[in-house]
């Protein structure tokens, strides 16, 4: 693993623990006393330091280290969970995410650490009494740490059992406090410091000797925990003592039992022959932690999701030349090989398919953030972060839905006293949801504000010159609200941090589309608004149907398809100029993919017509074509822009016989 692979990883794990800490100080903000939001926060800001030390970016650790000094300042109860603290903490994070990908790339980052460090200045007034909240090692290495109040209580209500673990340092070791801090991160992966002694600060200050102990509380059992402290050098032994009762705190170090606990020590060394480190502990059953994940490059899941690609088109060539030649023994030995590469291909797809949360998880942080800028009370609802989705759909879809909520709150939800006189609760409500629908996912953005005014629409569409007055005549109200999608089209009269720059749901509706998505709005006025966007599962391997337009063969996905039916046409009839069929109660306008695909119309008039309807919200269409081959799956490849006709078209696909098809945008195809 080269220097750029450890880089990577870093700034991989760097952003989960951003997430933590920015997760922990949501909840912390909501809830000042939650000692586990202090404790958890606490342990990321730990961890980043420890991971910037290694890696030598100091200038991240040195804020990581001012970060984790206020966060210590919290859980001793030091300082107050307040706003400023809050805010502060929460620019830390950012300036953190902004260093994990370049660690040089923040200029101000001293000023930033400078006003850190002024919160640390209450410290001073305990000072003088540090000493006496721990007793340094006796001869006898006697120690008492003389628990709070609230330190017992986090042993009591929380599980596990307390354990006093024993290091001694190498005589020859250089950086005490460097070992020491790999002791406490190794430690802190499987349970909580409670204290030290010498105190943590005094450790990292190398204010200690070749001997430490700790007082840890854990639910892992004394080997697992040994292991993982024998992995780090410069230790000359470990020693774990499993406190059974809390009152056995009070002495539990006293010197008969050392000496006997030294004794054992002795003994079980001849045991012990291929370890550099002797443990001594006492039996203790408690679970072991197992991990059953590892971490995979996308790009390898990329190239494993392209064989398996590859895989189904030869699979589709073979069973063509069955199909062709009659090989009926070919066909039956072609069934069971049809389920297996279908049951890869799930696999593949399903290792690919990452939860919505990833996206989800930034959202509260950005609410709160514009709702403090903006002096509005705002409400933020999360449902359905656990559904899935493929992780190349999950990486494009970020910027579209920041975009979203941030209109949400500038342009949807009123100012508190202006919701109070409209008799609506002074707190705003933005609902982020996500649910599957058939082979899609649907994403909603709704809004209990002001709606989308369609006169105001009209008004600002004439202005910009996105329609003429004409045309905007013949247009409903859900016609004129979809004008903001057009390009530079904006309501907003000055441009801010949070919108209004002519620019953004043109690049949302072109961001989705090119997805093979589709977005679509209601709104009523003065009781808010939906944004719905429907994507697919995944990108790479649709089910569809083939169909035949002149001389080539299109695919229509099989999730738009309602039915397919031949139309006689008597049946057709014309009503304002368009040719619709009645069908179950419902009134269908029939679409000829001749004129929209610029093929040339056959002479010939036909007794029936190949027709498959299809859905697009809440409208149906029936796309007329020349014949109807049938059900296929087909592998997505992205195609050039060749002709003015693309977007149209979401992708090509390569057939058995070797031929292309076309895979048919819907969305486009019925609303252009």
């Amino acid at each position: 693993m080269d220097m750029n692979d450890f880089q990577e990883l870093y700034a991989s794990e760097s952003r989960e623990h951003l997430d933590i800490l920015n997760d922990a100080l949501l909840t912390l903000e909501n809830d000042p006393e939650n000692m586990e939001m202090i404790n958890e926060s606490f342990r990321a800001a730990h961890t980043l330091k420890g991971m910037a030390g290694t890696m030598g970016f100091e200038r991240v650790s040195r804020l990581a280290h001012a970060m984790e000094n206020i966060l210590d300042l919290l859980r001793n109860g030091e300082i107050e969970v307040n706003t400023e603290v809050i805010n502060l903490l929460f620019r830390s994070i950012d300036t953190l995410e902004l260093l994990s990908s370049n660690p040089d790339e923040v200029e101000d980052l001293d000023e930033l650490i400078t006003e850190l460090k002024s919160f640390l200045e209450i410290r001073k007034i305990k000072a003088d009494n540090e000493e006496q909240e721990f007793v340094s090692f006796s001869s006898q290495e006697d120690v008492d740490f003389d628990l709070s109040d609230d330190e017992l209580k986090i042993i009591s209500d929380n599980p596990g059992n307390p354990m006093i673990i024993r290091i001694e340092l190498e005589d020859d070791c250089v950086f005490k406090s460097l070992r020491a801090d790999m002791v406490f991160e190794s430690l802190e992966e499987y349970g909580e410091l409670i204290k030290a002694n010498p105190a943590i600060d005094k450790i990292r200050k190398e204010e200690l000797d070749e001997i430490f102990q700790i007082l840890f509380l854990t639910i892992e059992t004394e080997e697992i925990i040994a292991q993982s402290l024998n992995n780090i050098s410069e230790i000359e032994e470990i020693e774990i003592t499993v406190v059974d009762e809390i009152e056995q705190l009070e002495d539990i170090s006293q010197p008969e039992e050392k000496e006997e606990d030294v004794a054992g020590l002795e003994d079980n060394k001849s045991d012990q022959t291929n370890s550099k480190k002797n443990t001594n502990v006492k039996s203790l059953s408690k679970r072991l932690k197992a991990n059953n994940t590892i971490r995979v490059d996308v790009e390898r899941l990329d190239s494993l999701m392209n064989l398996v690609a590859e895989l189904v088109i030869k699979r589709t060539q073979v069973e063509s030349v069955g199909e062709s030649y009659n090989l009926d023994e070919l066909n039956k030995k072609l069934k069971p090989l049809s389920k297996v590469t279908t049951e890869l291909q799930n696999s593949v797809m399903e290792m690919r398919m990452v939860p919505i949360s990833l996206v989800f998880n930034r959202f509260p942080r950005l609410v709160r953030d514009l709702a403090q800028d903006l002096d509005k009370d705002i409400n933020l609802v999360i449902e359905g972060e656990e559904t899935e989705l493929d992780r190349t759909i999950i990486d494009e879809i970020g910027d579209p839905l920041v975009h979203m909520v941030r209109n949400a709150i500038g342009h949807g939800i009123e100012d508190p006293d202006e919701r109070e006189r409209l008799g609506k609760d002074r707190e705003g409500l933005i609902k982020l949801s996500a649910f599957h629908e058939g082979n899609n996912v649907v994403i909603q953005i709704q809004d209990d504000g002001q709606g989308i005014e369609p006169e105001l629409i009209k008004k600002k569409a004439i202005e910009k010159g996105v329609v003429t007055l004409s045309e905007l005549e013949s247009m409903s109200d859900e016609e004129i609200i979809n004008l903001i999608f057009a390009a530079g089209f904006s309501t907003n009269e000055e441009v801010n941090d949070v919108s209004g720059r002519g620019v953004g749901m043109d690049v949302v509706k072109n961001k989705i589309e090119s997805l093979s998505g589709s977005v679509d709005i209601e709104s009523k006025v003065g009781k808010g608004s939906t944004f719905t966007m429907k994507l697919p599962l995944t990108l790479s391997i649709i089910q569809g149907f083939l169909i035949k337009v002149a001389d080539q063969k299109y695919v229509i996905p099989l999730e738009s398809i309602q039915e397919i039916v031949d139309v006689n046409p008597d049946d057709v009839q014309t009503i304002r100029q368009e040719e619709v069929i009645h069908r179950r109660g419902s009134v269908i306008p029939l679409i000829s993919l001749y004129d929209k695909l610029n093929k040339e119309e056959p002479d010939q008039a036909k007794q029936e017509i190949s027709t498959v309807i299809v859905g697009v919200g809440n409208d149906y269409y029936g796309l007329m074509a020349d014949s109807i081959i049938g059900q296929q799956e087909v592998v997505i490849k992205r195609i050039n822009d060749l002709s003015g006709n693309l977007e149209k078209i979401a992708g090509g696909a390569i057939l058995g016989d070797g031929s292309i098809a076309l895979i048919i945008n819907v969305e486009e195809i019925t609303t252009s």
